[in-house]
């Protein structure tokens, strides 16, 4: 035959096909998510998204490259075990911080030893944006959402 590719020379071309001369093997895997921005992903003409929709706003934090999601509207940080995410440095009280995931998302301290400090500002409640950096004792947290 005149085809080109690795199934050349196999006559798989007609019928049903998984396509470029492949065969089908299974179905696809369904995405995990809606394509960003697709033409399909939108609401109606001027309508809202609906609030509190799953996969609205996904929110997570990465400690020493590890992401942690946030899936419940509080996130405890800190050393004890039934924290939340728990870290292990001993600057770390062991409820040190609470993320909460309202509009807009806000850390608190829970009367930490040593504070926290978002952004490069050391404080005791901050607004959190996609990117915030927070340190609790010597550990560095990033804030991560995405529509």
């Amino acid at each position: 035959t005149s085809q080109d590719g690795p199934q050349a020379g196999q006559q798989q071309q007609q019928g049903q096909q998984g396509g470029y001369g492949y065969p089908p093997v299974a179905a696809p895997p369904m995405p995990s998510g809606p394509p960003p921005g697709g033409p399909g992903n939108r609401p109606g003409p001027g309508g809202p998204a609906p609030t509190g929709a799953p996969g609205t706003t996904r929110r997570w934090i990465e400690i020493n490259g590890t992401r942690h999601q946030i899936s419940r509207s509080t996130l405890v940080l800190g050393r004890s075990t039934e924290a939340d995410v728990r870290i292990d440095d001993p600057g770390v009280s062991r409820r040190h911080c609470e993320i909460r995931t309202g509009t807009p998302p806000t850390i608190q301290d829970l009367g930490s030893t040593n504070g926290i400090v978002v952004d490069g500002q050391h404080t005791t409640r901050a607004t959190l944006r996609d990117g915030s950096r927070i340190v609790v004792g010597s550990t560095t947290i990033i804030y991560r959402q995405a529509e």
